[in-house]
């Protein structure tokens, strides 16, 4: 097949900030934008994997034809790669322009780091990618029995486009529709209306907010609202501490949002740190509203309706 002019990726998010994650197993994983720098070391991984050719041919088996492929995919496309604590690509995604705003995905997981969240993150942030180089449409082709990829392709927001009896199923994603996920700030969906303690409430008190409320977690702020710790169920329930002051046993490094942050950001923040709610700060890093997932599921839901109106 016979691809168009690879859009530049400079001034991609991912690009100039590459991301880092705990896999399922708890090792570190960073991905980065697949640069020519790193070529050798993609080239490894594909060298390396057992075994070649499991995808419609490829990577190719012959370590020559391998070697010469890897580069190819590389000069024609725009890629992230996942690399391990020590260095080596673990996992490699890669959009394939072929015209019309349309580009074709590839996404390789090494075995023995398969089922291990990597994949997930790196469709997350490939996904951010095209729509930040100007793609409008990915495409994909799967075999229709490997259930795993479908499942994964369906929660990135992947659609079939073909009802057929063929073994391979089609599958796009509208990037289009990726856009207000993406330009919606988190000060428009977060819940305002967030409980707070201070650094010098009796654990006695947060405890009556938690049974009243029925929240997970509370964030912490000083006497001037700022952010200065979160304190959850699990920090009460291990030992008797009613009688301690919230400074004593809050966690002080805590996980935050900016109300300007994109809700996409948000959402991969959220699934990074499998955290179920974060707290908003505004420019003066004081708390004004917390996010959590039942809040974007809320706006997706409210969306939907609101479109459905007006149609």
């Amino acid at each position: 097949m016979k691809h168009a002019k690879c859009p530049d990726i400079k001034n991609t998010t991912i690009y100039r900030s590459p991301r880092a994650f705990l896999d399922r197993g708890g090792n570190p994983i960073m991905l980065r934008a697949d640069v020519p720098e790193l070529l050798d070391t993609l080239t490894h991984m594909y060298l390396s994997y057992q075994p070649r050719g499991i995808f419609s041919g490829l990577p190719p088996v012959a370590d020559s034809a391998c070697i010469k492929w890897v580069k190819e995919i590389t000069e024609t496309s725009v890629g992230l790669m996942a690399m391990s604590f020590e260095h080596k690509v673990v996992g490699h995604a890669a959009l394939f322009p072929i015209g019309d705003g349309t580009c074709e995905l590839l996404i390789v997981v090494v075995p023995q780091k398969q089922h291990n969240g990597i994949g997930t993150q790196l469709m997350h942030s490939l996904i951010q990618m095209g729509y930040e180089v100007g793609f409008s449409q990915i495409w994909l082709s799967v075999e229709k029995n490997n259930f795993v990829a479908i499942h994964l392709y369906n929660r990135c927001g992947f659609e079939r486009s073909n009802f057929t009896d063929s073994t391979q199923v089609e599958m796009t994603l509208d990037l289009k529709r990726y856009s207000p996920t993406v330009s919606i700030t988190v000060g428009k969906v977060m819940n305002r209306g967030v409980i707070m303690v201070r650094l010098h409430d009796s654990c006695k008190q947060v405890v009556e907010l938690f049974l009243k409320n029925y929240v997970d977690v509370l964030p912490v702020v000083n006497d001037e609202g700022v952010l200065a710790g979160i304190l959850s169920q699990s920090d009460l329930i291990f030992k008797p501490i009613l009688h301690h002051k919230v400074c004593e046993i809050a966690t002080q490094d805590v996980v935050f949002l900016h109300e300007s942050c994109t809700l996409e950001h948000a959402i991969w923040v959220l699934q990074t740190k499998r955290l179920r709610c974060i707290p908003v700060v505004d420019g003066e890093h004081k708390v004004v509203g917390s996010i959590s997932r039942r809040d974007i599921l809320a706006h997706y839901f409210k969306t939907y309706e609101q479109a459905g109106k007006k149609n």
